[in-house]
Parts: structure tokens; sequence; C-alpha cells
């Protein structure tokens, strides 16, 4: 008998060379696939981050958020091989930085690392979002596109909101205000409106002024709706007086860890001093009702330097915005946007809303950090670049 090492062996042919035109095509078409990628880059990024928020709110498991991320990250490393530059560089990116720090630490430090993973995930999605629409060439089309898309899209979800409202209003506890009461959501309408209203104020084209302003009345008119009850208890001054002791307890446990906070998206956790993920039952106040103190307890001292350098860049910005020719096509847009940020800054004062949210059920407990500072941040960068130095359309 043979052994297998005794029987002859065919000699391995080589490879045939792939053909020079063949590596030219495929380059070509990497070149152009990495091309089409980035001028949809901001779509692209806005549904990976979305995807992240999606997992934790439809609780399909730990593991998908990281998959939006890459799927995020995917464009900027499609510019590094394209253009050889992320192109990073926006006037936030220092408070961006400090805050990432604050976030880390606050993840390091959790007494809950499930809960802050989730929230540090999400500041990392919210982070690219930012940077793909800060730093796309596009971008007064692409800001034309969102002026209309924007209040179209919400317009849809009112009209559904209209239809189901008889039915509602059936239901023995209904109460207009009740209904609705999300104060993020609401958030968001303002910052819209906000917009419109700078745009129906200052734009040259009629046209424009009339679809703003209709927009604008109709999205406050929601707001108030929305609002009602809430706004009615702040200016009786109950909200304030009930909010007071809970400002104090989380002033008195910041006051114990200064420098790295309560553990990010772990307010809850420390403020009742009980577990919060898995339980059966959950506490009824599950955030600070302070954008502020909540941004402390999430990123401790490094948080609140991000949001010291982060206004005054934004007042810097504001003041160019203000001070530029009323004549230029995007200064109402500016405006409006200037706008946005001083009502989010003062709801902060009674809300968390603008800093984060959590998800509360009866097994599963997530802190989704809001993506409204971000937005803003990327919305000012814009408005700024566009009357400053942008075209004139």
């Amino acid at each position: 008998m043979h052994s297998s090492s005794d029987t002859p062996q065919e000699p391995l042919q080589p490879r045939p060379p792939i053909a020079p035109r063949q590596r030219n095509a495929v380059r070509v078409g990497l070149v152009k696939t990495a091309d089409a990628l980035l001028r949809v880059e901001p779509l692209w990024t806005i549904l990976g981050t979305l995807f992240v928020f999606l997992s934790y709110l439809l609780n399909i498991g730990p593991a998908f958020p990281w998959i939006g991320l890459g799927s995020a990250c995917l464009p900027f490393a499609m510019r590094l091989i394209r253009k050889r530059t992320l192109s990073l560089r926006t006037p936030f990116d220092i408070p961006m930085a400090l805050l990432v720090i604050g976030a880390l630490i606050g993840l390091c430090t959790s007494p809950d690392r499930t809960i802050s993973l989730g929230a540090f995930q999400c500041i990392l999605a919210i982070s690219l979002f930012y940077c793909s629409w800060v730093n796309h060439e596009s971008q007064p089309v692409l800001m034309k596109w969102l002026i209309v898309l924007v209040p179209v899209a919400f317009l849809i979800v009112l009209l559904v909101f209209v239809r189901d409202l008889p039915h509602l209003a059936a239901q023995p506890n209904f109460e207009l205000g009740g209904y609705g009461t999300h104060h993020g959501l609401a958030m968001y309408l303002m910052i819209v409106a906000a917009v419109l209203a700078g745009i129906a104020a200052f734009s040259k084209h009629p046209k424009n002024r009339v679809f703003a302003a209709a927009f604008s009345l109709l999205f406050f008119t929601v707001i108030l709706i929305m609002t009602w009850d809430s706004l009615r208890a702040l200016f009786e001054w109950e909200s304030i007086s009930g909010r007071t002791p809970i400002w104090d307890r989380t002033a008195t446990l910041l006051g114990d860890s200064p420098f790295t906070g309560l553990g990010l998206g772990c307010w809850a956790l420390t403020y009742w001093g009980t577990p919060v993920l898995g339980t059966t039952t959950v506490n009824e106040i599950t955030h600070a009702h302070n954008a502020y103190l909540e941004l402390y307890a999430n990123t401790g001292i490094f948080g609140v330097l991000a949001l010291l350098v982060a206004l005054g860049i934004g007042i810097k910005l504001s003041l160019d915005i203000i001070g530029s020719p009323r004549s230029h096509p995007w200064y109402g847009f500016g405006v409006g946007v200037i706008l946005a940020c001083v009502a989010t800054l003062l709801v902060g004062i009674v809300e968390s809303a603008p800093m984060g949210v959590p998800l509360v059920a009866a097994t599963t407990y997530y802190y989704i950090i809001s993506p409204i500072a971000w937005i803003l941040c990327g919305l000012l960068v814009i408005a700024h670049r566009l009357i400053t130095r942008g075209p004139r359309l």
C-alpha cells in the first residue's frame, strides 16, 4: 500500500492574473459606490441613528445598536478613503468632545452598565448624525428639503392624532392636555414652529411666508393643546413647587459625586436607591425635571463644561447671524433657529426632555439621550455658514 503522501500530486496551476482593464473597472466601481454613498450621507447616517434608537424603543436586543453605529460610521470611512479627510471640524467640536468624555466617565462609574451603555450608544450615534449633516457639501439643498418635508411629516402625524381624537375623548378620564403630553414630542414641534416663524417673518417670497406662517401657527396651536395642563400648572406655580424637592434632592446627590455625576442615565436608580432595570414596578418619577441637572447627573463636570463652552459658541454664532443683512435669503431661517435655541434653553429649566428620555415598562428600563441639542447645534452651524459665507440662493 502506498500512503497518501506517495500519491503523485498534480502541480498547482497559478491563477491567471487579473487583467488591468478588470482591475480598473473594479476600482471605478468602488469609487462610484463611495461617491454615491457620500451624496446620500445624511440619509444614510440618520437611518443608522434611527436603527440605534429603534433597537431600544422596540427592545430587540443590545447587539443591534452596534449594527446601527457601524452603518452610521460607513460614510466616514468612505470619505477617508475617497477624499483623504474626515472633514469633522465644526464650531462645536470641543464641547462635544467634553461631553463624550463625561459620558464615558459616567459609563465607567455607572451603577448599572446596561442602562449607561444604551445611553452612550445614543450619544455616539447622534454625534455621527450631527457630523454628517454639518459636513455635507449640499447644505442649501439639504435645508430646502428639510424645511419642506419636516412640516409635512408632522402634519401627517397630526392628521392621525385628529382622526383618533373623538375616540380618545370618549374615554372616561380623558383630558385635553392629557393625551400626548409627551414633552419630548412637543419640543420637536416647537423647534419646527420656531424655525418656520423666523422664515415667515423675514422671507422675501410671499409664498414662502404664507407656507411658513400657516404651518408655524398650526404647530404652535398643537403644542398649546398638548401641553395645556402643564402650562397651567407652571403659571400657577404648581409645577415649580412640585419640582423643588426633586431639584434639592438631586443637588444633594450631586454634592456627593461632583466630578463624575450619578452615572450615565442612572438618575432614577440613584435617586430612589433601588434597581430600575428588571423590576416589575417602576417609580413614577424617572427624571430630574430639569435638563441641566439631568446633564450634570449623566456626564458630571465635563458635561457642565461642555454646556458652558457650547453656550459661548452659540452666542457668538447667533450674534453673527443677527448682525447679517436681513436681505439674505437664509436670514429668516437663521433667526428661527436662534428662537428655537432660546426656547429650548428656557424649557430645559423645568423639563428633562432636551437632555434625555427614560423608556419605562413593567420589566424594562432604558434611558435614551435626546438628539435635540445636537439638532440645534447642527442647524445653528448650517445657518451661520449659509448666511455668512454660503451662496445666495
